[in-house]
Protein backbone atom coordinates (compact mmCIF):
# COMPACT_ATOMS: atom_id res chain seq x y z
CA UNK A 1 0.00 0.00 0.00
CA UNK A 2 1.35 3.79 -1.10
CA UNK A 3 1.07 6.46 1.24
CA UNK A 4 -1.46 8.36 -1.14
CA UNK A 5 -4.09 5.36 -0.29
CA UNK A 6 -3.71 6.28 3.51
CA UNK A 7 -5.91 9.09 4.96
CA UNK A 8 -5.25 12.54 3.93
CA UNK A 9 -3.06 14.47 5.97
CA UNK A 10 -4.64 17.27 8.56
CA UNK A 11 -3.23 20.18 6.31
CA UNK A 12 -3.62 23.00 9.11
CA UNK A 13 -1.77 21.08 11.45
CA UNK A 14 1.16 20.47 9.33
CA UNK A 15 1.36 23.99 8.01
CA UNK A 16 1.08 25.70 11.55
CA UNK A 17 4.03 23.44 12.79
CA UNK A 18 6.00 23.95 10.25
CA UNK A 19 5.60 27.91 10.69
CA UNK A 20 6.67 26.87 14.25
CA UNK A 21 9.89 25.49 12.82
CA UNK A 22 10.92 28.80 11.20
CA UNK A 23 9.65 30.77 13.97
CA UNK A 24 11.26 28.81 16.89
CA UNK A 25 14.97 30.38 14.93
CA UNK A 26 13.72 33.47 17.60
CA UNK A 27 11.93 31.56 20.76
CA UNK A 28 13.85 29.94 24.06
CA UNK A 29 12.82 26.23 23.59
CA UNK A 30 10.72 26.77 26.51
CA UNK A 31 8.57 29.01 24.91
CA UNK A 32 8.22 27.13 21.77
CA UNK A 33 7.51 24.02 23.54
CA UNK A 34 5.37 25.62 25.42
CA UNK A 35 3.60 26.59 22.01
CA UNK A 36 3.89 23.06 20.52
CA UNK A 37 2.31 21.78 24.24
CA UNK A 38 -0.40 24.16 24.32
CA UNK A 39 -1.42 23.15 20.54
CA UNK A 40 -1.37 20.16 21.80
CA UNK A 41 -3.28 20.48 25.03
CA UNK A 42 -6.27 22.10 22.53
CA UNK A 43 -6.18 19.53 20.28
CA UNK A 44 -7.01 17.26 22.40
CA UNK A 45 -9.50 19.67 24.13
CA UNK A 46 -10.91 20.20 20.43
CA UNK A 47 -10.80 16.35 19.52
CA UNK A 48 -13.09 15.27 22.54
CA UNK A 49 -15.74 17.80 21.76
CA UNK A 50 -15.80 16.45 18.20
CA UNK A 51 -15.61 12.70 19.32
CA UNK A 52 -17.48 12.81 23.01
CA UNK A 53 -16.62 8.88 22.38
CA UNK A 54 -13.03 9.58 21.66
CA UNK A 55 -12.01 6.28 23.83
CA UNK A 56 -14.78 4.00 22.67
CA UNK A 57 -14.27 4.47 19.20
CA UNK A 58 -10.63 4.10 19.82
CA UNK A 59 -11.06 0.92 21.37
CA UNK A 60 -13.45 -0.21 18.75
CA UNK A 61 -10.08 0.25 16.07
CA UNK A 62 -7.82 -1.21 18.35
CA UNK A 63 -10.08 -4.35 18.69
CA UNK A 64 -10.48 -4.62 14.54
CA UNK A 65 -6.66 -4.50 14.15
CA UNK A 66 -6.09 -7.10 16.88
CA UNK A 67 -8.85 -9.21 15.14
CA UNK A 68 -6.97 -8.94 11.77
CA UNK A 69 -3.65 -9.96 13.27
CA UNK A 70 -4.98 -12.76 15.82
CA UNK A 71 -6.67 -14.20 12.33
CA UNK A 72 -3.01 -14.00 10.75
CA UNK A 73 -1.61 -15.71 13.76
CA UNK A 74 -4.37 -18.50 13.67
CA UNK A 75 -3.25 -19.18 10.00
CA UNK A 76 0.20 -19.00 10.97
CA UNK A 77 0.17 -21.51 14.09
CA UNK A 78 -1.70 -24.07 11.54
CA UNK A 79 1.34 -23.76 9.77
CA UNK A 80 3.42 -24.85 12.21
CA UNK A 81 5.79 -21.69 12.37
CA UNK A 82 6.14 -19.98 15.65
CA UNK A 83 4.28 -17.12 16.72
CA UNK A 84 5.32 -13.65 15.80
CA UNK A 85 7.77 -12.29 17.98
CA UNK A 86 7.86 -8.16 19.17
CA UNK A 87 10.46 -6.52 21.32
CA UNK A 88 9.09 -3.10 23.00
CA UNK A 89 11.17 -1.03 25.19
CA UNK A 90 9.81 0.43 28.54
CA UNK A 91 7.38 -1.94 28.06
CA UNK A 92 6.56 -2.33 31.51
CA UNK A 93 4.74 1.01 32.09
CA UNK A 94 2.55 3.91 30.28
CA UNK A 95 2.43 3.45 26.28
CA UNK A 96 5.04 0.75 26.15
CA UNK A 97 2.62 -1.08 28.61
CA UNK A 98 -0.35 -0.52 26.54
CA UNK A 99 1.10 -1.74 23.61
CA UNK A 100 2.42 -4.27 24.85
CA UNK A 101 -0.69 -5.81 25.98
CA UNK A 102 -2.22 -4.94 22.52
CA UNK A 103 0.15 -7.11 20.89
CA UNK A 104 -0.11 -10.21 22.92
CA UNK A 105 -3.86 -10.35 22.61
CA UNK A 106 -2.98 -9.90 18.88
CA UNK A 107 -1.07 -13.33 19.26
CA UNK A 108 2.53 -11.73 19.62
CA UNK A 109 5.20 -13.31 21.94
CA UNK A 110 6.71 -10.21 23.83
CA UNK A 111 9.75 -9.55 25.10
CA UNK A 112 9.51 -6.46 27.66
CA UNK A 113 13.10 -4.65 27.38
CA UNK A 114 13.37 -2.49 30.51
CA UNK A 115 15.88 -1.28 33.29
CA UNK A 116 14.14 -3.05 36.15
CA UNK A 117 13.15 -6.80 36.33
CA UNK A 118 11.39 -6.23 39.29
CA UNK A 119 8.76 -3.73 37.13
CA UNK A 120 8.64 -5.94 34.57
CA UNK A 121 7.65 -8.84 36.18
CA UNK A 122 4.85 -6.33 37.47
CA UNK A 123 3.95 -5.77 33.87
CA UNK A 124 4.02 -8.67 33.17
CA UNK A 125 1.49 -10.12 35.62
CA UNK A 126 -0.76 -7.40 34.53
CA UNK A 127 -0.92 -8.22 31.15
CA UNK A 128 -1.88 -12.02 32.23
CA UNK A 129 -4.31 -10.79 33.99
CA UNK A 130 -5.80 -8.49 31.93
CA UNK A 131 -6.08 -10.64 29.27
CA UNK A 132 -6.39 -14.00 30.64
CA UNK A 133 -2.93 -15.16 28.16
CA UNK A 134 -0.45 -16.81 29.66
CA UNK A 135 3.53 -17.14 28.98
CA UNK A 136 3.69 -14.86 26.29
CA UNK A 137 4.97 -12.24 27.89
CA UNK A 138 8.68 -12.10 29.35
CA UNK A 139 11.08 -9.44 30.60
CA UNK A 140 14.70 -8.99 29.69
CA UNK A 141 16.96 -6.11 31.13
CA UNK A 142 17.77 -3.26 28.88
CA UNK A 143 19.51 0.01 30.02
CA UNK A 144 19.41 2.24 27.18
CA UNK A 145 22.10 4.78 28.94
CA UNK A 146 24.72 2.12 28.34
CA UNK A 147 26.49 0.54 25.58
CA UNK A 148 27.50 -2.05 26.99
CA UNK A 149 23.88 -2.99 28.46
CA UNK A 150 22.62 -2.99 25.29
CA UNK A 151 25.15 -5.33 22.75
CA UNK A 152 24.59 -7.93 26.35
CA UNK A 153 20.80 -7.67 25.58
CA UNK A 154 20.98 -8.38 21.86
CA UNK A 155 23.25 -11.15 22.52
CA UNK A 156 21.04 -12.85 24.89
CA UNK A 157 18.03 -12.17 22.68
CA UNK A 158 19.27 -13.88 20.15
CA UNK A 159 20.72 -17.13 21.74
CA UNK A 160 17.11 -17.80 22.64
CA UNK A 161 16.51 -18.46 18.42
CA UNK A 162 13.23 -16.60 18.95
CA UNK A 163 13.58 -14.73 15.83
CA UNK A 164 12.02 -11.25 15.62
CA UNK A 165 9.48 -9.77 13.77
CA UNK A 166 8.80 -6.25 15.59
CA UNK A 167 10.89 -3.67 17.46
CA UNK A 168 8.98 -1.35 19.01
CA UNK A 169 11.32 2.16 20.17
CA UNK A 170 8.96 3.04 22.84
CA UNK A 171 10.91 4.21 26.18
CA UNK A 172 12.49 7.70 26.69
CA UNK A 173 13.14 9.68 29.02
CA UNK A 174 11.77 13.87 29.37
CA UNK A 175 12.63 16.84 30.81
CA UNK A 176 15.43 16.12 33.29
CA UNK A 177 18.45 18.03 34.49
CA UNK A 178 21.54 17.67 32.83
CA UNK A 179 23.18 13.97 33.33
CA UNK A 180 25.67 11.25 31.54
CA UNK A 181 24.97 8.05 30.21
CA UNK A 182 27.71 5.77 31.05
CA UNK A 183 29.05 6.38 27.46
CA UNK A 184 29.33 10.50 28.37
CA UNK A 185 26.70 11.67 26.28
CA UNK A 186 23.63 13.99 27.72
CA UNK A 187 21.32 11.27 28.46
CA UNK A 188 18.06 12.57 26.56
CA UNK A 189 19.96 12.51 23.28
CA UNK A 190 21.79 9.37 24.32
CA UNK A 191 18.39 6.98 25.50
CA UNK A 192 16.27 8.73 23.06
CA UNK A 193 18.00 8.28 20.32
CA UNK A 194 21.84 6.59 20.55
CA UNK A 195 20.79 3.35 22.77
CA UNK A 196 17.49 2.62 20.18
CA UNK A 197 19.71 3.60 17.16
CA UNK A 198 21.97 0.90 18.59
CA UNK A 199 19.50 -1.65 19.59
CA UNK A 200 17.72 -1.30 16.39
CA UNK A 201 21.54 -1.78 14.05
CA UNK A 202 21.97 -4.65 16.28
CA UNK A 203 18.90 -6.74 16.21
CA UNK A 204 18.26 -5.30 12.25
CA UNK A 205 19.39 -9.02 10.51
CA UNK A 206 17.06 -10.80 12.91
CA UNK A 207 14.02 -8.31 11.33
CA UNK A 208 15.54 -8.70 8.01
CA UNK A 209 14.89 -12.70 8.52
CA UNK A 210 11.58 -12.10 9.63
CA UNK A 211 10.05 -15.55 9.66
CA UNK A 212 6.73 -14.01 8.63
CA UNK A 213 8.29 -11.99 5.45
CA UNK A 214 9.03 -8.71 6.43
CA UNK A 215 9.92 -6.94 9.87
CA UNK A 216 8.71 -3.62 11.26
CA UNK A 217 10.39 -0.84 13.63
CA UNK A 218 8.35 1.56 15.21
CA UNK A 219 10.33 4.61 16.64
CA UNK A 220 8.04 6.44 19.46
CA UNK A 221 8.63 10.30 18.16
CA UNK A 222 7.07 13.59 19.01
CA UNK A 223 5.81 16.64 18.11
CA UNK A 224 8.37 18.14 19.85
CA UNK A 225 10.76 17.71 17.31
CA UNK A 226 9.36 20.70 15.35
CA UNK A 227 11.19 23.68 17.44
CA UNK A 228 14.53 21.98 16.86
CA UNK A 229 17.10 23.58 14.54
CA UNK A 230 19.40 20.35 14.50
CA UNK A 231 21.39 18.37 16.73
CA UNK A 232 23.98 20.38 18.62
CA UNK A 233 26.74 17.94 18.48
CA UNK A 234 29.37 19.74 20.23
CA UNK A 235 27.17 20.26 23.29
CA UNK A 236 26.18 16.38 23.84
CA UNK A 237 28.98 15.65 26.11
CA UNK A 238 28.92 18.84 28.23
CA UNK A 239 26.63 21.08 30.56
CA UNK A 240 27.24 25.02 29.61
CA UNK A 241 24.12 26.03 27.17
CA UNK A 242 22.01 22.71 28.12
CA UNK A 243 17.95 23.10 27.79
CA UNK A 244 16.03 20.88 29.66
CA UNK A 245 13.32 21.06 26.95
CA UNK A 246 15.60 21.68 24.24
CA UNK A 247 17.69 18.46 24.77
CA UNK A 248 14.42 16.55 24.69
CA UNK A 249 13.36 18.51 21.05
CA UNK A 250 16.44 17.52 19.87
CA UNK A 251 16.16 13.87 20.70
CA UNK A 252 12.97 13.74 19.26
CA UNK A 253 14.06 15.13 15.91
CA UNK A 254 17.16 12.73 16.08
CA UNK A 255 14.44 9.85 16.30
CA UNK A 256 12.54 11.34 12.57
CA UNK A 257 16.22 12.02 11.09
CA UNK A 258 16.69 8.16 12.07
CA UNK A 259 13.65 6.89 10.90
CA UNK A 260 14.34 8.66 7.56
CA UNK A 261 17.79 7.81 7.03
CA UNK A 262 17.31 4.24 7.90
CA UNK A 263 14.61 3.90 5.58
CA UNK A 264 16.95 5.04 3.34
CA UNK A 265 19.39 2.09 3.85
CA UNK A 266 16.83 -0.40 4.00
CA UNK A 267 15.37 0.50 0.85
CA UNK A 268 18.30 0.69 -0.97
CA UNK A 269 19.26 -3.18 0.58
CA UNK A 270 16.08 -4.18 -1.21
CA UNK A 271 15.02 -5.32 2.53
CA UNK A 272 11.68 -5.72 3.23
CA UNK A 273 11.72 -4.70 6.92
CA UNK A 274 9.76 -0.95 6.97
CA UNK A 275 10.42 1.80 9.85
CA UNK A 276 7.88 4.14 10.42
CA UNK A 277 7.94 6.86 13.80
CA UNK A 278 4.74 7.47 15.49
CA UNK A 279 3.42 10.66 17.92
CA UNK A 280 1.55 9.09 20.59
CA UNK A 281 0.03 13.23 21.52
CA UNK A 282 0.10 14.29 24.75
CA UNK A 283 -0.66 11.87 27.60
CA UNK A 284 -0.93 11.53 30.95
CA UNK A 285 2.23 9.02 31.48
CA UNK A 286 5.31 9.23 33.56
CA UNK A 287 7.03 11.98 31.02
CA UNK A 288 4.68 14.12 32.56
CA UNK A 289 5.24 13.35 35.76
CA UNK A 290 6.95 16.43 36.13
CA UNK A 291 4.66 18.97 34.54
CA UNK A 292 2.04 20.75 37.21
CA UNK A 293 -0.89 20.60 34.86
CA UNK A 294 -0.29 17.09 34.56
CA UNK A 295 -0.73 16.83 38.13
CA UNK A 296 -3.94 18.66 38.33
CA UNK A 297 -7.29 16.82 39.67
CA UNK A 298 -8.90 15.15 36.77
CA UNK A 299 -11.51 17.48 36.71
CA UNK A 300 -9.43 20.89 35.76
CA UNK A 301 -7.48 18.32 33.58
CA UNK A 302 -9.97 15.96 32.04
CA UNK A 303 -9.78 16.11 28.42
CA UNK A 304 -6.66 18.16 28.12
CA UNK A 305 -4.31 14.86 28.29
CA UNK A 306 -4.76 11.40 26.75
CA UNK A 307 -5.12 8.36 28.09
CA UNK A 308 -1.88 6.33 28.00
CA UNK A 309 -4.48 3.72 25.87
CA UNK A 310 -5.17 6.20 23.20
CA UNK A 311 -1.57 7.17 23.14
CA UNK A 312 -0.46 3.69 22.32
CA UNK A 313 -2.94 2.86 19.68
CA UNK A 314 -0.15 5.00 17.13
CA UNK A 315 2.60 2.38 18.01
CA UNK A 316 -0.15 -0.54 17.75
CA UNK A 317 -1.49 0.80 14.16
CA UNK A 318 2.35 1.15 13.09
CA UNK A 319 2.51 -2.47 13.95
CA UNK A 320 -0.47 -4.33 13.02
CA UNK A 321 -2.36 -2.68 10.13
CA UNK A 322 -2.08 -4.70 7.59
CA UNK A 323 -2.33 -1.85 5.20
CA UNK A 324 1.25 -1.03 6.42
CA UNK A 325 2.88 -3.25 4.69
CA UNK A 326 5.54 -1.87 2.50
CA UNK A 327 4.93 1.83 3.93
CA UNK A 328 7.39 3.52 5.59
CA UNK A 329 9.72 6.20 6.39
CA UNK A 330 6.91 8.05 7.48
CA UNK A 331 5.65 10.36 10.41
CA UNK A 332 2.17 9.23 12.04
CA UNK A 333 0.24 11.18 14.22
CA UNK A 334 -3.46 9.89 15.04
CA UNK A 335 -3.11 7.29 11.95
CA UNK A 336 -2.59 9.97 9.49
CA UNK A 337 0.88 10.38 8.12
CA UNK A 338 1.49 13.52 8.83
CA UNK A 339 4.27 15.98 7.61
CA UNK A 340 7.44 16.10 9.75
CA UNK A 341 9.56 19.47 10.58
CA UNK A 342 11.59 21.01 7.65
CA UNK A 343 14.59 19.89 9.36
CA UNK A 344 13.88 16.11 9.62
CA UNK A 345 13.14 16.20 6.20
CA UNK A 346 16.66 17.64 5.50
CA UNK A 347 19.03 14.71 3.95
CA UNK A 348 22.29 16.26 4.64
CA UNK A 349 20.93 16.35 8.64
CA UNK A 350 20.03 12.79 8.62
CA UNK A 351 23.17 11.50 6.34
CA UNK A 352 25.07 13.90 9.62
CA UNK A 353 22.94 12.28 12.10
CA UNK A 354 24.14 9.09 10.94
CA UNK A 355 27.43 9.33 10.49
CA UNK A 356 27.75 10.46 14.16
CA UNK A 357 25.57 8.24 15.38
CA UNK A 358 28.28 5.10 13.67
CA UNK A 359 31.20 7.05 15.12
CA UNK A 360 29.46 7.51 18.62
CA UNK A 361 28.55 4.14 18.66
CA UNK A 362 30.96 1.94 16.30
CA UNK A 363 28.06 0.60 14.75
CA UNK A 364 26.74 0.90 11.32
CA UNK A 365 24.07 -0.88 8.72
CA UNK A 366 24.55 -4.29 8.16
CA UNK A 367 22.33 -6.83 7.28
Amino acid sequence: MTTDQLPPRAEWYDNFMSGLTKKSKYMPYFISLGVVGVTELGFNVWQRRKQPDLEVQSKKRLQSWIEQAETAADAVALSGISPRVAIVTGGNAGLGLHTSKALVEAGYRVVIACRSVKKGNEAVQTIEEQTGIKGMTSVMTLDLSSFESIKAFSVEFKLLGLGLDLLVNNAGLMDIPFTLTTDGFESQFGVNHLGHYLLTLELLPLLHRSHHGHGRIVVLSSAAMYPSQGIPYAQLRSKPGYSRLGSYAHSKLANMLFVKALNRRLSAAGSSVTVNAAHPGTCRTDLFSSNPIANLPNGPAKGMFRSAEVGAMGAVYLALAPELDGVSGEYFFDQIVRMPSVNALDEEQQEMLWAKSVEYTGVDFDL
